[in-house]
């Protein structure tokens, strides 16, 4: 997955502003074989306003999708993100359980201790794997 910094930056952003509660968002962005290339961290309304889940907002969902649909080459969402307030950026067995694109590549950023970190990862057979992050300089090499 490339996922410059610049869009790892917006996450965390997104992440600190929504404090106490989990951000979420959704990735924008192109697949090139197997591989996804994110263009943006698009902020959405996390409609749990909860510390410890999110859930995206279904109109804000659907009305970027159709959006997005005007863009050629195509844009996709390649994936979601959300935050940890006070964890680490790992899966909790509500984010697998919820987890209902296949498809997707999810992000967490984490923000326990004091440094934010970012993990990727898909989903493969009801679980979460692990996904290298590159940015988009360290994919050309």
């Amino acid at each position: 997955m490339i996922l410059p910094r610049d869009v790892r930056r917006a996450i965390v952003e997104h992440a600190r502003a929504d404090l106490p509660d989990e951000c979420c968002g959704l990735l924008v962005g192109r697949l090139s074989g197997s591989t996804t290339s994110v263009v943006a961290a698009v902020p959405m309304r996390n409609v749990a306003a909860s510390p410890v889940r999110y859930r995206i907002d279904d109109r804000q969902h659907i009305d970027l999708r159709r959006f997005l649909r005007r863009f050629s080459p195509p844009l996709l969402v390649v994936g979601v993100y959300h935050s940890h307030p006070d964890g680490r950026p790992e899966p909790s067995a509500t984010d697998v359980a919820e987890a209902y694109y296949p498809d997707w590549t999810y992000v967490i950023v984490g923000l326990k201790g004091s440094r934010a970190r970012i993990r990727a990862f898909a989903l493969e057979q009801a679980r979460m794997v692990p996904v290298p992050m590159l940015s988009g300089s360290d994919a050309s090499r």
